[in-house]
């Protein structure tokens, strides 16, 4: 639920259903999911961000400025790390673009350029495709079980900041007000495909679709649903954070915002994640590729100035 969503610490690392090892996808994926947008990863401090031009990376608002720099680990490219250090001047000394009513964000870097970057996604047939997703932070916790039904999924595990990519299927895209269209997605209890929910953390990284032979940029990592309780007592300290392949039998929401009890149903009732969807908001992030791609004014009068002492020059010689 939404009210639910918006209460949790937002979303560190991509966690499986079919496995709790720590080193399971944690290099890029190969055979039908290679190029699948691992690529085009990086480090924004202990969160995430995806190159979408040669200067600029998008990311979440919600975690706030979490570092000076953006770094494209050896890990995504195969190559040596390379640091870069982000433009504060950008955006008339803004230091980066919000796009208006999301939770994107749009940085640039100072100087150099990226050696790639993802193409970004500008079509309406979301839900119902397969996609990839990378985040990093917290392994697979222990289990989660529920008398009578038993195993229901697994709390949040340990904060390694590894960096990991999943899969999962969108559902269906929701209007979230002030955050815009949300992607979602539900931890379902499917084996043997990577299937994959995003947990505390994993803010800023991207999620790809394929569109034709290429793989585009769907969607930026924004939160997923929580937390749970086995009670609505407030303040007993009971509440915990997990990914659940059903929710049905516990309470979803907080202390401060209340808690509502999910119904056991005689099927699974997953607990869901969601991204800020990019294909809404693709104009918007144009325009900013547009204005970071434009020359300063400064710079501009400066050449023209030149130009027109050229031609003056020209002329005099020319007499």
């Amino acid at each position: 639920m939404l009210s639910c969503l918006l209460a949790l610490s937002q979303a560190k690392a991509v966690l499986f259903y079919d496995t709790s090892d720590p080193t399971h996808n944690a290099t890029a994926p190969t055979g039908t999911y290679a190029n699948s947008g691992w690529q085009y990863e990086g480090y924004f401090g202990s969160y995430m961000g995806t190159m979408i031009s040669p200067t600029l990376f998008i990311t979440a608002q919600h975690f706030g400025v979490n570092s000076s720099t953006f770094s494209y680990d050896s890990v995504f490219s195969g190559t040596a790390t390379v640091n870069y250090s982000i433009n504060t001047a950008a955006n008339g000394g803004v230091g980066y673009w919000d796009i208006a009513n999301t939770d994107l964000r749009i940085y640039q870097i100072a100087s150099g350029t990226f050696s790639t970057y993802a193409p970004i996604y500008t079509g309406t047939n979301e839900v119902g495709t397969d996609f990839t997703v990378t985040g990093r932070g917290t392994q697979r916790g222990a289990a989660v079980n529920l008398f009578p039904d038993g195993l229901k999924g697994w709390r949040y595990g340990t904060a390694d900041g590894v960096a990991r990519w999943g899969r999962n299927t969108f559902d269906n895209v929701l209007n979230a007000g002030s955050l815009g269209n949300l992607l979602v997605a539900s931890f379902d209890a499917t084996s043997g495909r990577d299937e994959a929910t995003i947990s505390d953390g994993d803010s800023g990284g991207g999620a790809f679709i394929k569109v034709g032979s290429v793989w585009q940029l769907a969607g930026i990592n924004y939160g997923v649903e929580g937390l749970f309780d086995t009670n609505n007592v407030k303040n007993d300290g009971t509440e915990f954070a997990a990914a659940l392949t059903d929710k049905g039998g516990f309470y979803e929401g907080s202390d401060s915002a209340g808690w509502t009890l999910n119904p056991d149903l005689p099927i699974n009732n997953p607990s869901q994640l969601y991204l800020s969807q990019i294909s809404a908001s693709a104009s918007a992030i144009q325009n900013v590729m547009s204005l970071a791609a434009a020359p300063e004014p400064g710079g501009a009068a400066l050449v023209l100035t030149g130009l027109l002492l050229f031609g003056a020059k020209r002329r005099r010689g020319e007499s």
